[in-house]
């Protein structure tokens, strides 16, 4: 058997998840308490409950010991957020990735079990500001403090030269992954001695200080943020079992 995910709480992020991680594979749990979102999402899952994720014994018969990830998004209850990631610690959940809106939040959680934090809406902000003050930034997709991914329209005075006689890697800190057409999507592997048409894109890799000042945007230093790449792999989602309706009092 592969890796097996949960997925306790099915808000937009949850299902962000849901909706990427079923093209990669069918062990996946979902947990949520309204039953109008669980119907409507359990085609994606392996197996559905409808249950209430603060019952510490119904998640103890819904997630298997040891389960390899644990997505947590419980929307805006810091208190349930807790008790949740600390169920699944419990439980001995091997990573724990629970959705928070800030850092002083998001180290409460840390304290209870969680082994990452996801900040949707400062990820979101870390990937449009830069497109938003440059014209010849495609995508911009921060992989860790020091280093970021950017599709970047090739600048007017690169345009009829070479890679090596632009020698990027050197004069700007920057390295050039692949290449494709403005109105195209599919990326290609270059000769060095290609020459830069003004309709190309190029795929570059740098720190995102170097990335940025290559696409003449000015913006202030910061602290980075850790973003994350998922690969889609395509698949048509199969229809699963029945959701399965958990309903247990804790006993006091």
């Amino acid at each position: 058997m592969g890796r097996q995910y949960a997925i306790v709480g099915l808000g937009s992020f949850g299902v962000s998840v849901l909706e990427k991680l079923s093209e990669a594979t069918d062990q996946i749990i979902i947990v949520d308490k309204d039953k109008n979102i669980v119907e409507k999402y359990k085609d994606l899952a392996s197996k559905s409950y409808i249950a209430d994720a603060l019952s510490k014994q119904a998640l103890s018969r819904i997630i298997p010991e040891a389960i390899d990830v644990a997505i947590v998004d419980v929307g805006d209850h810091i208190e349930a957020a807790v008790i949740v990631t600390n169920a699944l610690k419990k439980l001995g959940a091997r990573q724990i990735i629970v959705r928070a809106d800030n850092e002083e939040r998001g180290e409460i959680l840390e304290m209870v079990g969680a082994t990452r934090i996801i900040y949707p809406a400062r990820e979101a902000a870390a990937k449009l500001v830069p497109m938003l003050v440059s014209s010849s930034l495609f995508s911009f997709m921060p992989i860790s403090p020091s280093l970021v991914l950017a599709e970047i329209r090739v600048p007017e005075q690169y345009v009829g030269k070479t890679l090596v006689e632009a020698n990027f890697r050197q004069t700007k800190g920057i390295n050039v992954v692949a290449i494709r057409q403005e109105d195209g999507d599919e990326y290609e592997y270059f000769d060095p001695r290609y020459r830069l048409l003004a309709i190309d894109v190029l795929l570059c890799a740098g720190n995102e200080k170097a990335v940025t000042a290559f696409t003449g945007a000015r913006i202030t230093a910061r602290k980075n943020v850790v973003g994350e790449m998922l690969r889609g792999i395509f698949g048509k989602p199969l229809k699963r079992d029945a959701v399965e309706a958990i309903q247990i009092k804790d006993e006091k």
